[in-house]
């Protein structure tokens, strides 16, 4: 395809995508399940009866539609919803797009979609990744201030979670060093988590930062959601550093991912137990 054609078949699956999720029952795993299948979201959406759509999303539609007019119906659903992602400056990419950053791409469970706010090409620098607890000592606060400081003028990027504690410093130090900084959420990006975390999202955004998320722009916060959203910030780093974090933690699965993925480790806080 021409570089036109990817164009406008890309923005034809972000539309249809968008206008799926519209539909009751459909979330990100059903999601997840349609582009593991290669079938492609426009594919679906133009299928032609509505029991061919109910048996790949798995959920019954409305006994009384008329599924040609249901049909037309979704598709300027899809498309307002990508205006008004679009409006926000919030970019949905796909894996197989060029843009969809490399780190992330050749990691196995690689996310199939990533909703970016921000600049882009954040994703694809070189960066470090600074987590750790959400109740950092004195010392601990300290030596997330002396690292991110250590940083300046590196032309790097950092990387973290928005999470309180180390995270939050990590981005808040980013920013008063000029550093541009990723927060990798663990919810969709209109999702205010932790509260009153909208505040620093916007300071990140202003300053040149970015905001990443696989998951859905409305979808909640959950213990697995996290998980996952380690992978991501493991995955996007060069260097991983983790300061003052617990053996059984959030931390502690971003840690074993870096290894699992060959990112360097530095270690720079004192671990009671081996990993």
């Amino acid at each position: 395809m021409s570089k036109e054609q990817q164009k406008g078949y890309w923005r034809n699956e972000t539309v249809a995508f968008l206008a799926l999720t519209s539909l009751s029952g459909v979330g990100y795993w059903v999601l997840h399940k349609i582009a593991e299948s290669g079938l492609g979201f426009k594919n679906l959406l133009k299928a032609s009866n509505a029991d061919e759509i109910s048996k790949h999303l798995n959920v019954s539609l409305p006994d009384d539609i008329e599924w040609q007019a249901y049909q037309q119906q979704l598709w300027p659903i899809g498309l307002a919803r990508a205006r008004s992602l679009h409006a926000d400056n919030v970019r949905l990419l796909f894996k197989e797009q060029e843009l969809f950053p490399q780190e992330l791409k050749k990691i196995d469970d690689a996310p199939h979609w990533i909703f970016v706010q921000g600049p882009i090409e954040n994703l694809h620098k070189k960066s470090v990744s600074v987590i750790g607890t959400r109740k950092p000592s004195t010392d601990g606060v300290i030596l997330a201030k002396t690292v991110i400081a250590a940083l300046a003028n590196k032309g790097l990027v950092t990387v973290s979670g928005l999470a309180l504690g180390i995270d939050q410093i990590a981005h808040t130090e980013s920013i008063k060093y000029n550093i541009p900084t990723v927060a990798v959420l663990g919810n969709g990006i209109y999702v205010e988590f932790p509260k009153g975390s909208n505040t620093l999202k916007a300071q990140i955004l202003n300053r040149g930062g970015t905001v990443v998320t696989e998951y859905l722009p409305e979808q909640l916060y959950s213990a697995e959601n996290f998980v996952r959203r380690n992978r991501m910030q493991a995955a996007l780093c060069n260097t991983l550093l983790p300061i003052e974090w617990e053996i059984k933690s959030g931390s502690a699965h971003t840690v074993a991912f870096a290894h699992k993925y060959n990112k360097k480790l530095l270690m720079c806080s004192y671990l009671e137990q081996p990993i």
